[in-house]
This record gives structure tokens, sequence and C-alpha cells, in this order.
């Protein structure tokens, strides 16, 4: 993504977001401070529409919640006629609270309750990413003695391929040893979608996978894909089952430093070629039925539009060791360093010296790992400069917590010179209001 369109710098060498001062931004509203860029997320939702569009017109894209959920991106995604994938209760309770077209939420989760289940069905959500055999029994469980939910049920069999793409640990959800999917190699995902079709009060309309985060090739989705669609061949070879949707999940990855790749549109476009042309090999040689694609972009869409503001606070040194430079926010705020060990960019928004220098930004929480950016390489800091983080919003608000009584930053929505309030920012007495 060209990083203009995410922020400049003035003839006063002043950051500017969203065509609006940096300085003036925290004065309005203080740091720490989420700002997302409306402009930079409306491009990206054009972009994957456009793609789809000319790669696989017969697709849906759905937003992803749990990248970052919120009544007004629900309202953003919904305008270019997205579907949305929920994995809760809090985000279902959200989105109903839109506008949003509850036929084309998908019910996402490993573990979905029954107070869940039951949130979603009573509000017509009835697209279910189903994981595993427990949660398949509870479901028929329902449509057995809920005679209004029979037949509106729409099972999407979560499987696993086995394809681990070259991305960190925690974010593999497709390897066979995970707590994601029904395995494809061992026969339990064929054995399990024959239950499926079998049960006439639900009905099996595809499959789903999702093999990882943050992924920079392209071999991966491929093989995921093939791997499926010779796994869809053989249902309908074997038992006549067509396989109407197939969900290839997500995952594309975002500039976050140096170590990334900065990709352009073009490399979305052909991330979503290669599972399109492996769809379109397989139909045309085994003769399928052609799938509805849905593919689910969730911080390829929102992660480069945020950036996070901070305020410099005191500096400690260690000779010949390490420079800490803590800012006023920290880990309940951004967690991944202390979860990914997650690199970021920093930058001063105010040029006063070219002079740089490699320290450690840290939070205010009472934890070593508590880093925001190590080893950063940055313009010379003083108490009271303005710290910009780039590329956060996605699992940023989504992923912050209460750790140390700390309260939640707002989230601003910033668009051609203006600013809006998202998501209010937490309070002391909103920390105190359900003590006992």
């Amino acid at each position: 993504m060209d990083k203009n369109l995410i922020y400049t710098f003035d003839k006063d060498g002043e950051m500017v977001l969203g065509g609006i001062k940096a300085s003036n931004l925290v004065k309005q509203y203080s740091t720490p401070l989420y700002t997302l860029n409306e402009q930079v997320v409306r491009n990206r939702c054009e972009l994957f529409k456009n793609i789809l569009n000319e790669v696989y017109p017969n697709s849906i894209i759905s937003y992803a919640s749990k990248a970052f959920c919120c009544k007004a991106i629900y309202n953003i995604v919904s305008e270019y006629n997205f579907a949305c994938d929920v994995v809760s209760g809090g985000e279902i309770a959200t989105i109903l609270q839109t506008n949003f077209n509850t036929t084309k939420v998908y019910f996402h989760g490993n573990n979905k309750t029954l107070q869940e289940i039951n949130l979603a069905l009573n509000n017509n959500i009835f697209n279910f990413i189903v994981d595993n055999l427990d949660e398949l029994e509870t479901l028929e469980e329902i449509v057995n003695e809920n005679k209004k939910f029979e037949n509106k049920i729409n099972i999407i069999v979560r499987i696993n391929p086995g394809v681990e793409a070259h991305t960190h640990e925690y974010v593999k959800t497709s390897k066979t040893d995970s707590k994601f999917g029904i395995n494809l190699e061992s026969g339990e995902a064929e054995e399990f979608i024959l239950r499926v079709n079998k049960n006439k009060k639900l009905n099996f309309v595809g499959l789903h996978f999702h093999i990882g985060s943050q992924i920079f090739e392209k071999e991966s989705f491929r093989l995921a894909t093939e791997k499926t669609m010779q796994f869809i061949t053989k249902l309908k070879k074997d038992h006549n089952i067509q396989v109407s949707l197939l969900n290839a999940g997500g995952g594309f990855g975002v500039w976050y430093n140096e170590d990334d790749a900065n990709l352009t549109d073009e490399d979305y476009k052909k991330f979503i070629e290669v599972i399109a042309n492996e769809i379109k090999k397989s139909v045309k040689e085994n003769n399928l039925i052609e799938p509805t694609l849905v593919v689910e972009p969730g911080r390829s869409l929102v992660a480069e539009a945020g950036v996070t503001l901070y305020t410099v606070g005191n500096t400690k040194e260690i000779k010949d060791i390490r420079k800490y430079v803590s800012l006023d926010g920290g880990m309940y705020e951004n967690p991944r360093f202390a979860l990914y060990q997650s690199k970021y960019t920093a930058l001063k928004t105010q040029h006063t010296t070219n002079e740089k220098e490699i320290v450690t930004l840290v939070g205010k929480c009472c934890e070593s790992g508590d880093q925001i950016v190590r080893d950063a390489n940055i313009e010379k800091l003083k108490k009271g400069d303005i710290v910009a983080v780039l590329t956060t919003g996605a699992y940023h608000y989504s992923m912050a917590s209460n750790y140390n009584r700390n309260p939640v930053p707002p989230v601003v929505l910033l668009n051609n010179g203006e600013s809006k309030i998202i998501i209010k920012g937490q309070t002391y007495n909103d920390l105190l209001k359900f003590d006992v």
C-alpha cells in the first residue's frame, strides 16, 4: 500500500493523518489514541470487490470481524454488499445493532455456547461454520426439539487440509495438530459430511478452510485449494454429494515493518487468482458444479488503515546495552508483541532533527514483556514527544484488555480532514462500575 495514503508530513515537518495534524488529534482526544483512516478501509473494500468481480464473479466477500469489531466498521463494509464473519455472542450482539443483513452473517468458532447459538438462530443467523462433532450434535438436537429451525440451518463444514502456511506458530490454523477443523487426511471429514448430508433437517452447503494469518506466499493457498477440490471431487464420485460453496478463509499478509513485503493491489489479486484457478481447473476436469467462492479478508482490510498515537514519558538508558523509552500505552491496548513478538514501525510525528537512534519503545504495564517496538530506529525522542505506531487497525482494539486497570483508548475515524469517535474511550468509572 502507498504509505502516502495513510500519513504524510507537511511543510513544517509534522505528521498528517487523514488530513489532520497529529498534534491536533492529540489535543482533541489525548493519547494513547487509536485512529482509523476511513478512506483507506474503503479503498481496500473496493480493491477486493473489483478483484473478485474480475477473477471469480460467483463469489462472496466476508469481513472477518475478529480483526476489528464495532458498529461503524459493519456499516462501512455493508455498503459494499459484503457478508460478515462472527465468532462470539458479543460480535453477534454488535452486528444486530446495525442494519446488516443477517442472512449474510457466518457464525464461526470451535466452541459456540448454547446461549450464543440461540442468540444467532433467534435473530435469523443460519449460516454455521461447524468445527467439530459436538457442535453438530448440538445443532441436531436443536432442530429435533424446535421445528421452527428445521431446514433453515445451513452447515458449512470447517475442514483441516493439513497445509501449513509460513507464519507464526500461534496463527497457523490448518496444520494437522490444531484446535480448528476436521481432519481431511484421516477420513474424519468424509464421515462427518456423510452424517450432515443424511440429516434432512439440516442443509449441507459447503466447506471451509483457513490456513493461517499474515501469509505472503501463495503456494500454501494453492495447495490447500487443490486438496479441498480433490476432496470435493471424491464426495461427488463416491457419494453423489455436491458442494455448492467453498470458503477459502483469509490470512492475506499486510505490511508492519521493513521485514514484510509491501503488497500491491496486483499481489492481492494473485492470491485470489491462485485459489480461483485451482477451483476452475478442478471443476472442468471433474465435471463439478462451480462452487460459490467465499474469501474472508479482515486484517488486510483494516490493519494498515490504523495508526496509534502515544506520548513519550520516561527514558532509561543502560550503558552499552539498551535505551528504553516509555510510552503512555502498552500491552493493554496492543498485546501483539507479548503474544507473537510482532514487529512494528514507529515514527516521531514532528521532525525536529535528522538524528536517529536505536531505542526500545515500551509500555507502562508491570511486565518485562510489555514492549511496543523493539530496537526502533527512530528520530531522537524526549518527554512529551508524540510517537505514531503504524499498522494498528487490526487485532489492537479487538485484543485490548484492562490489565493493570488501564482504560482502553477511544477509536477515532478519520476522513478528509474530519474526525469522529466510533468507539468511546473508557474512564476509570467504567472500570469500577462492575465492582460489587
